[in-house]
């Protein structure tokens, strides 16, 4: 007997779902998955931020731990270094006596010195110049009694007045020869002071690239009474200075001007750099105002003095003397 099969013989008792449905169910599922994923909170060390990653210090407390980081490491030694240096400052400064003299501010003395006007004894001049006047004393300014006359030498060239301002170069070059240039200088002014009385006032002004005036306990730049005290005072001020440095002449001449002094000796190694014609008819205009004479002394390694120095100018054109002195015949 033969079994005969027919199509539909074999069909299922149940239906498939169609191909679209699970090909939609199936991307249902992977978004939920991704959705779940990437909605999940990063894990770490809870609540506290985590620390970056280096070399740190592990402190252990009683109660905690701290670490301490390489960063905070260095910005605590900053702060006790600061802190350090603030208390070493507290501390020089109340080491200091309290009759000590303030540090000289040079460049305020000579920006003080070179800004104070010229007194011109007219009777509508301002508190600065009267100031300025009693300072240099001058006869005719209703200041009192001016000192007595009084003649003093530097180097043979003679002065006379009551009040004597001496610029003195102290530059490197007046180390050559052994020294002898400055050393003779210092000599010879040294000697031109200790002549000096009490009517008579001086100044001191050693330069090279910037004017050093002798002001004794920080005072202002003014004229000194040449009292013994102060000359013995000035006497260590001279043979206590020392060269180095470039030359500048004009800042000096220009605040020994200012003081109104009857006489200036200018002494210089220096004939580079030349005052130029402008700055020599300031001086002289300067110097006419104050009624000063300028006598200048320059020191040379030639056996004969220059024939276009300017210090012969500057001498001429102030009533002064001008000398010439070969360093290699100075007294060392």
């Amino acid at each position: 007997m033969t079994l005969a099969y027919r199509p539909d013989d074999f069909v299922p008792t149940h239906r498939r779902l169609p191909g679209w449905m699970l090909s939609t169910l199936l991307h249902i599922v992977v978004l939920v998955g991704l959705a779940l994923m990437m909605g999940q909170d990063s894990h770490g060390t809870g609540d506290a931020p985590d620390r970056p990653v280096g070399i740190a210090i592990v402190h252990r407390m009683p109660d905690r731990t701290e670490y301490e980081t390489a960063a905070e490491q260095s910005q605590a030694t900053e702060q006790a270094a600061a802190s350090q240096a603030a208390s070493a400052a507290q501390g020089s400064q109340a080491a200091l006596p309290a009759d000590a003299a303030p540090p000289l501010d040079l460049d305020g003395l000579l920006a003080a010195a070179l800004d104070t006007p010229l007194p011109s004894g007219n009777p509508g001049e301002s508190d600065a110049m009267q100031a300025a006047a009693a300072s240099a004393g001058k006869p005719g300014m209703n200041l009192g009694p001016s000192g007595s006359q009084h003649t003093t030498e530097v180097f043979g060239i003679s002065g006379t007045g009551s009040r004597f301002v001496y610029v003195f170069d102290r530059s490197e070059s007046m180390n050559g020869f052994g020294g002898r240039p400055l050393l003779a200088a210092k000599m010879q002014l040294v000697r031109s002071i200790d002549s000096l009385g009490p009517e008579q006032e001086f100044q001191i002004i050693f330069y090279n690239n910037q004017p050093r005036p002798f002001v004794p306990g920080g005072q202002i730049v003014r004229l000194l009474n040449g009292d013994e005290q102060t000359k013995r005072s000035a006497e260590q001020y001279v043979r206590a200075m020392t060269a180095f440095g470039g030359t500048r002449h004009m800042d000096a001449l220009l605040m020994a001007l200012r003081m109104s002094p009857d006489v200036i000796f200018f002494l210089t190694d220096a004939r580079i750099p030349r005052l130029n014609g402008a700055q020599l008819q300031e001086i002289k205009a300067r110097a006419q105002r104050s009624g000063t004479t300028i006598h200048t002394i320059e020191f040379g390694d030639d056996l004969e003095p220059p024939r276009d120095s300017f210090l012969r100018n500057l001498a001429t054109d102030n009533g002064g003397q001008y000398r010439y002195l070969f360093v290699g015949a100075l007294d060392g």
